[in-house]
């Protein structure tokens, strides 16, 4: 690499930080439940080398029965042990990973297309991008997979290029941390499995690497047999609540059992899942249906990178790239895990889709000002080009920035007040014997152990959860003077009742009010 473009990478790979971290108090809206779950284990093991349940080094974090990927916890260890637990300090691995990210893509960029300012223009793509930052901006496990799978696929490339041992023993180690960051990366362990399979059949060497490779992935799989995780059961598209009633729908108007069961329309509804990850609606208007990560006006690309998306796709057959049935193959397996769960089209599941498309989209970009026939025709191209996805890339930031963290939508999604609430139960800690805490807001125990900072060996010795429900999360009714539920709170004196403003009588007057912004999420009175 020279100079001039290790300089011009930095410079890249700086924007990406300064993007990733410019009005972060704002936007994200809020500090979510898992993020805070990912902080305060972090924090438990930094303090007692146990999660909250005092599990010894875990292999998966319990959480809330959900059976979190334990390696974004423990890749903040070092973060939270130098600037305490706080929000910055869970948010700092992401962060972290800002800068390397668009490094990552550089070189995937590089080994798919073989062009310089194809890689150079991948990773200010990656840079810019709002879809990657959406997620980067707060402590979610698939931005770190997402940065993983990246790198794991260029030395998958390399190693089927030169086959050299070191190429071998960087892909095997990705490939293993991506596995313990984001369930998500499953798909991609098979995927690899059977490419290097087909390396091996090719060339027919390297059997030993492959059954290293076979061997790495079936233990960690394994993994599963001691930990039972309901919620990734849960979530698989045959045991969706909707699926029956929709059979039960379809079977009452007359519909043949043969055609309507679960199978032939589970399957259909994969399909569909499938196809809508590719659709202008998901990837260039709105994004993912949960306002955490998708929003209209936030669209995780702009409607120029889609387009030129298709016109890469037309010039990677065109021109025979070596690579197009790879890059083909990681577009398709990306929202795969997906598209076979219930759940509705999300962004963090499918996070990595968003690299090749990026990288598709800037060789689509090359490719079409190399097409012009003199200088001037690729001169106004390019400036015609660069203008219009400027202001897109501007407009989109500019409503995730100043707009977003105003809707009141995003505002409860994303689980505000409970900073707010913690400062309130440190201050009148000691005035009441009991706080009743409403738990329809998310995961309120885990806000609490975090902002409380409670320390973990005292909350280990009895902490519990409650079976799973129907989408796989457990409960936890309480700890210390803390109770989880407002049923209880007519047998307790020298209380405080804290729930929705909506849970009270019309007219109630509340004893204090918690606020986010200029809305009311918690009321407090008390039960003398």
């Amino acid at each position: 690499m020279n100079k001039l473009t290790l300089s011009l990478l930095t410079i890249i790979a700086s924007l990406s930080l300064v993007l990733n971290v410019v009005k972060l108090q704002t936007a994200p809206p809020g500090f979510n439940a898992d993020e805070a779950a990912f902080g305060y284990n972090a924090y438990s093991i930094s303090q007692t080398g146990k999660d909250e349940y005092g599990a010894f080094l875990p292999l998966r974090l319990k959480s809330f029965g959900d059976y979190k990927m334990p390696l974004y916890s423990y890749l903040s260890v070092p973060f939270i042990k130098i600037m305490g637990l706080t929000e910055l300090s869970t948010r700092m691995l992401n962060i972290f990973l800002s800068f390397l990210f668009p490094i990552a893509v550089y070189f995937l960029a590089k080994e798919l297309f073989k062009k310089q300012p194809v890689a150079l223009l991948s990773a200010l793509l990656s840079a810019l991008s709002l879809g990657l930052h959406i997620v980067s901006r707060h402590a979610h496990e698939a931005y770190l997979a997402a940065f993983f799978i990246t790198i794991t696929t260029t030395f998958f490339l390399r190693f089927y290029k030169h086959e050299r041992q070191r190429d071998f023993m960087i892909f095997l180690s990705t490939l293993g941390l991506s596995l313990f960051a984001y369930q998500s990366s499953r798909i991609f362990a098979v995927f690899f499995v059977i490419g290097f399979l087909v390396f091996v059949l090719r060339k027919r060497a390297h059997f030993r690497q492959l059954i290293i490779l076979t061997t790495l992935v079936a233990l960690i799989f394994s993994v599963d047999l001691f930990y039972k995780p309901e919620r990734l059961k849960n979530l698989v598209f045959y045991r969706s609540p909707g699926l029956a009633m929709q059979i039960d729908e379809l079977r009452r108007e007359g519909g043949n059992g043969i055609l309507y069961n679960k199978a032939l329309v589970g399957i259909k509804n994969v399909i569909s899942q499938q196809v809508n990850y590719f659709s202008p609606q998901f990837l260039a208007i709105s994004g993912d249906q949960n306002v955490r990560f998708g929003y209209t006006e936030m669209p995780p690309l702009t409607i120029l990178e889609y387009l030129f998306f298709f016109v890469g796709l037309y010039y990677v057959f065109k021109l025979k790239i070596p690579h197009r049935h790879l890059l083909v193959l990681l577009l398709f397996i990306s929202p795969l895990t997906s598209a076979l769960t219930w759940a509705e089209t999300s962004l963090t599941r499918s996070l990595f889709i968003l690299v090749p498309i990026l990288c598709t989209s800037a060789f689509g970009i090359y490719s079409v000002i190399r097409a012009g026939n003199n200088r001037r025709t690729i001169a106004v191209a390019l400036c015609l080009i660069t203008g219009i996805e400027l202001l897109l890339i501007i407009l989109n930031w500019d409503f995730y920035l100043n707009h977003y963290p105003h809707r009141a939508l995003p505002a409860r999604s994303w689980q505000q007040g409970y900073k707010e609430l913690s400062l309130y139960i440190k201050q009148s800690y000691s005035e009441y014997s009991h706080f009743y805490i409403t738990r329809a807001y998310g995961q309120p125990y885990i806000f609490l152990l975090f902002y409380l900072n409670y320390p973990p060996s005292q909350y280990q010795s009895h902490a519990t959860l409650s079976p799973p429900d129907q989408y796989g999360f457990g409960q936890v009714d309480g700890f210390d003077k803390f109770v989880f539920n407002l049923d209880q709170k007519l047998h307790a004196s020298s209380s405080a009742i804290i729930a929705f403003p909506e849970d009270f009588p019309s007219g109630f007057k509340p004893l204090k009010k918690i606020q986010a912004g200029n809305t009311d999420v918690f009321w407090i009175t008390e039960n003398n």
